[in-house]
Formats: structure tokens, C-alpha cells, sequence
């Protein structure tokens, strides 16, 4: 004798048969089931119709094979399964903080805790024990800085509910930290340079662009690795502007498109003159600065400014020289547009201005 069919649950607000998987469990609430590959998703939302949403969207994501682990579940990794994900997924193009800051937070006391069970008191421990080890003030930040972006990330994409005790306004970061760096180029320190790098026997003797990326860089100031990604094909004399496919503050670049920069006549005239200088003309994809690889760049231009007798000047203050220059004739918010900054307070790091150059503009 075969069993009746079992009738289906319904909604006592509507009357209405409740969809598969969805279970009726008090006024405004309808729990939604679904087992994925042993593991039970489980969710309550205020109507059937919510419900039956979120079952499909969990079908169909199960199917594609990005179905992430139940919420409950969410909140039961570690520290340091986060930072892997974190570093796998949103670091394939930041290879110093892949490299560097991160396997020192895989290495940390953090790591081992679980994201739902740690406290203030854990990341002043973290803190704390960095400062005793002798790590600069503004390593401590960026490893501090890291911490809390990526839970917010976390927070916003992985649907993980962390307090971020990281965050500056939970745990305070050492006194003096945030300094910011003010050096610019001082009296014949320009021409100093320039004579540096195109010396026949110096360091750069391989590489003639560095005199002309010198040059951009203290017109445009882009930041070295934008320089250095620069194609013929992303600069528009016509437009007067260049594209960048990749820049430091890269969210949403893939969806975005590159980010385009108004460029500037200093900058125009320094790659018309490259240009009119080259045997042939350039392919559209070649290299606008061919100088080498960039950590080994980095390394030479040190050694050549001291070799020159410059002293405490990095390649990346130049892109504080042009942000100074630039100040006199745009106003901030164009300013920002020129350099890439994210943000007023991010370009007020690097505006150094002459005390007299604004003495001048009163009235």
C-alpha cells in the first residue's frame, strides 16, 4: 500500500504553499534550507518570496562551484586562513606587501586566532611586540593598515561579520608614525641629477631613459610603477591625456577600465622631445621608459645620488616635487585628477609647499 503524497507546508499569512526548502517560523520569519555537498546553508528572511531567492542564488552558485561556506561557518576561520585568501585573491599585483608585510602577519599572533574570538587586547599585543623588535613606527602602521582593510574587505565581499579592532579608531598607533616625508628638490639638485644619470660610465650607462623618466616624473608625477607600465599606446597627444591599465588605488580597475590623467605641457614636451630623439618611430606597444627592472632601478638610483652627493633623496620624492610644482596652478581637486591621489588628505602628504609662494597669492 503506497504512502498519500506528503501535502506541501503552506504560509498561514497568505494561505499559499511555501517553496521547497522554506520553512515558516513566525511572523516575518522564513527559513531557508538547501545541504550543498554535506554542508547545511541556512538562512531567515521576512518573506517566502526572499527565501525562495536565496535558495536559487545558492543553486546556482553551488553550480559554478563559488558557493562560500555557510555563515555560520564564516566566522569560525582563522586570521590566517583569511590572509592567505586575502593575498591569493587581492594581491596577485602588489608583490612588496605580498611578499613582505604579509608573511609577517601569517607569522603573527593574530593569525591563529579565529575571527569571531579575538579582542583590542590582541592587536595591541601584535603591536606592541613589532615596537619591541625594533620595526619602524610606519611599519607598524602598514602592517596595522593591512589588518583592518582586509576585514573590511572581508566584511563587504565574504559576508564575514568581524569587528575590526585593527582599525585606527580601536587600537591607536604609535606617536610620531604618521610623519610625513617633506624632502623636495633642493637649489641645482635637478641639473645634479640629470648629470648622473646620463654619465657615460655611471650607473644607468645601459639605460639613456632614465634621463627622460627623471624628467616625466618630476613634470607628470606619476609613481614609478605607473611610469614604467607606459606604453606609447596609452599616451594621447590629441587628448592631452595618458591611460593607466594599473595604479595604486586599483579598486574596481577591471570593471572600471584604465584611469585616465590629464597630462601635463611639461610632461607633453618632455615625451615629444624623447620622441623626435628616437632613430625610428616607436610601435605603439613598445615601452615608453625602458630602464630595467624596477627593484633593480630602485637600487641604482640610490646608489647614483649618492655617488653624486645628494643626499636622502628617493626616486619617489619626485613625485613630491612635481604634486609642489604642480600646486601653484591647479587647484586640489584637479591636482588629485593630475596625480592619482585618492583623496585630499592622501595629497596633502605629498604638497610641500615655499611658505612664499603662498605669502604671494594674498592680497
Amino acid at each position: 500500500m503506497t504512502k498519500p503524497p506528503k501535502e506541501a507546508l503552506k504560509d498561514p499569512v497568505t494561505g499559499k504553499p511555501l517553496p521547497k526548502g522554506v520553512w515558516y517560523r513566525g511572523p516575518g520569519q522564513y527559513q531557508a534550507r538547501r545541504m550543498v555537498n554535506g554542508k547545511r546553508h541556512r538562512e531567515t528572511f521576512a518573506s517566502a518570496s526572499l527565501a525562495r531567492r536565496w535558495l536559487q542564488d545558492v543553486s546556482a552558485k553551488a553550480h559554478v562551484g563559488q558557493l562560500e561556506p555557510p555563515a555560520r561557518k564564516r566566522n569560525q576561520i582563522t586570521f590566517g586562513e583569511l590572509f592567505e585568501r586575502f593575498g591569493r585573491e587581492r594581491m596577485t599585483e602588489r608583490d612588496a606587501d605580498r611578499m613582505g608585510h604579509l608573511p609577517a602577519l601569517l607569522g603573527s599572533n593574530i593569525a591563529s586566532l579565529k575571527i569571531d574570538k579575538w579582542t583590542n587586547g590582541d592587536v595591541r599585543d601584535f603591536r606592541d611586540a613589532m615596537l619591541a623588535a625594533g620595526l619602524a613606527k610606519g611599519t607598524v602602521v602598514k602592517r596595522l593598515n593591512m589588518i583592518a582593510a582586509i576585514i573590511e574587505y572581508a566584511n563587504s565581499e565574504w559576508d564575514t561579520t568581524i569587528l575590526n579592532h585593527a582599525s585606527a579608531k580601536r587600537t591607536k598607533r604609535p606617536e610620531g608614525a604618521d610623519r610625513k616625508r617633506n624632502r623636495r628638490l633642493k637649489d641645482g639638485e635637478e641639473d645634479e641629477l640629470l648629470r648622473a644619470a646620463s654619465q657615460p660610465d655611471g650607473v644607468f650607462k645601459h639605460y639613456p631613459d632614465v634621463v627622460w623618466l627623471i624628467r616625466w616624473s618630476i613634470e607628470q608625477g606619476c609613481r614609478l610603477g605607473e611610469s614604467l607600465s607606459l606604453r606609447w599606446q596609452d599616451i594621447d597627444f590629441r587628448k592631452q591625456t595618458i591611460s593607466l591599465a594599473r595604479v595604486k588605488s586599483d579598486r574596481h580597475r577591471e570593471e572600471l577600465g584604465p584611469e585616465i590623467r590629464p597630462m601635463t605641457k611639461g610632461a607633453q614636451r618632455v615625451l615629444m622631445e624623447k620622441r623626435a630623439t628616437m632613430e625610428k618611430v616607436p610601435d605603439r606597444k613598445d615601452i615608453v621608459f625602458s630602464v630595467g627592472e624596477r627593484k633593480i632601478f630602485s637600487v641604482l638610483f640610490g646608489r647614483m645620488t649618492r655617488q653624486a652627493g645628494i643626499q636622502n633623496l628617493t626616486f619617489h620624492d619626485l613625485r613630491h616635487e612635481a604634486t609642489s610644482r604642480l600646486a601653484r596652478y591647479l587647484n586640489p581637486i584637479e591636482l588629485t585628477r593630475v596625480t592619482g591621489h585618492r583623496d585630499l588628505k592622501s595629497l596633502n602628504r605629498y604638497y610641500q609647499p615655499v611658505p612664499g609662494d603662498i605669502a604671494d597669492k594674498t592680497r
